[in-house]
């Protein structure tokens, strides 16, 4: 069984984050980039797959500028065979759905029976490529795995719904998924990974590989835009409560009583 991980870089979260100038998103220039955490437990998920023998090949996929080949190498490092990175400059304002077609025109030979990506990236939350690449392929999908099993011909996919409640879902092969934080422990890279890395294949492509055109792109990217971005309002100032930690502890519970009358 041959799976595919689909991954994203996206801005460390201890990056400094300012608005642009234009206000329709972060300014870039100080930003530093790793794996979208969310695509750690799924490339984790097909890593097991394949220690215990059910996959074949674990395949990751990008797309993305130059610099997203890091993550790439990351996922490489940490076991995955090989890697596809897809670029192009008209891909820089590229939406979801394009995003995800030109995903599909990539891999629409490989035959993966399996496709996981992370339930959502880290920067934007769309929470769309997954589904889209599914409908697009005409294939099954679940979101929001907390585990998963694969049986004869089929995925059993254990979904997180909302109030803490999980619905249960077979899925027939092939399909995709996209998984929650918390359904493994992801690995880290060893160093032999690290330098088998090195070895392995990074296809890069472009849209003319794919037989895509850039107005094509264009033409859907013009349909969605950020209209404009900014910092949740301040609200009043907060009082800071010094001294023992029981007599602020007192102080708190007294204040509570005094506002709110709950206690």
């Amino acid at each position: 069984m041959k799976t595919l991980v689909l991954v994203k870089q996206v801005p460390n979260t201890d990056s400094p984050f300012r608005i642009n100038s234009a206000g329709t998103w972060v300014d870039e220039s100080n930003l530093t980039y790793g794996l979208n955490n969310y695509d750690r437990y799924a490339l984790e998920e097909t890593l097991r797959l394949k220690d215990a023998g059910k996959a074949t090949e674990v395949v990751a996929l990008t797309v993305g500028p130059e610099r997203a080949a890091s993550a790439l190498r990351t996922c490489l490092a940490t076991g995955a065979d090989r890697a596809v990175h897809i670029k192009d400059d008209a891909l820089a304002a590229a939406d979801p759905l394009s995003v995800a077609r030109v995903i599909v025109a990539a891999i629409k030979d490989e035959g993966f029976s399996l496709i996981l990506c992370g339930l959502q990236a880290d920067d934007d939350n769309y929470m769309q490529i997954g589904p889209f690449v599914a409908r697009l392929l005409d294939r099954p999908c679940a979101t929001a795995a907390m585990s998963l099993e694969l049986r004869e011909g089929t995925m059993r996919v254990e979904r997180e719904l909302e109030n803490n409640r999980l619905q249960i879902v077979d899925l027939t092969l092939p399909s995709v998924v996209t998984v929650q934080t918390g359904i493994n422990e992801p690995r880290y890279a060893s160093l032999k990974g690290i330098m088998a890395a090195k070895k392995k294949e990074i296809k890069v492509l472009a849209l003319a590989d794919l037989k895509l055109s850039a107005s094509e792109i264009a033409a859907s990217a013009g349909r969605f835009r950020t209209v404009h971005l900014a910092t949740p309002p301040k609200g009043k100032g907060a009082e800071m409560l010094a001294g023992p930690a029981d007599a602020i502890a007192k102080e708190l519970v007294k204040r509570i009583k005094e506002k709110t009358g709950v206690i």
